[in-house]
């Protein structure tokens, strides 16, 4: 239960941070890219590699809702804020690091989400390279994502100005 509120605080932070992704992005770009993430955070992670033996979600409640607020919310939530800086003027370097955190933070996440149990594995053991690779897809795609959505969206405003 502490577990669900902290996430559900955490969310609402992170909610209320949005604010600040408007200095790089258009009101349009932060709701679909917000629905994209969210996407690619619940269905690549639990949906689209769920047939292998991987990890999966236990079947009671709260775990289920931990796991929707967690890989729904928190996740992509964070990754916008990796894509905005993605746009920012820093050095690469830093763009990288930033990325790697985030990647830290969602296998980091994974391991102690399956250490108390809200996450279950089917296998002996817990592979975190298939995560990371995982992970680095997820990124991967989310920028390619961000890149091409603006390119449309500056085609298009073209027409409104």
């Amino acid at each position: 239960m502490i577990l669900i509120l902290f996430t559900a605080l955490f969310s609402l932070v992170l909610l209320y941070s949005l604010k600040g992704l408007f200095k790089r992005f258009r009101a349009i770009e932060v709701l679909i890219l917000s629905l994209v993430n969210s996407s690619l955070c619940q269905h690549i992670n639990f949906k689209i590699f769920s047939s292998f033996d991987r990890l999966s979600v236990k079947e009671e409640i709260i775990p289920r809702v931990v796991s929707y607020l967690h890989y729904g919310l928190l996740l992509p939530l964070l990754l916008m804020w990796v894509l905005y800086f993605f746009r920012s003027k820093i050095p690469t370097f830093f763009k990288l690091m930033i990325a790697m955190v985030w990647m830290g933070i969602d296998i980091g996440s994974k391991y102690f989400l399956l250490q108390i149990g809200v996450l279950k594995s089917e296998t002996a053991g817990w592979y975190p390279i298939v995560d990371v690779c995982i992970t680095a897809g997820i990124l991967l795609v989310a920028y390619i994502f961000m890149v091409r959505f603006a390119f449309i969206l500056k085609k298009e405003l073209v027409f409104v100005d």
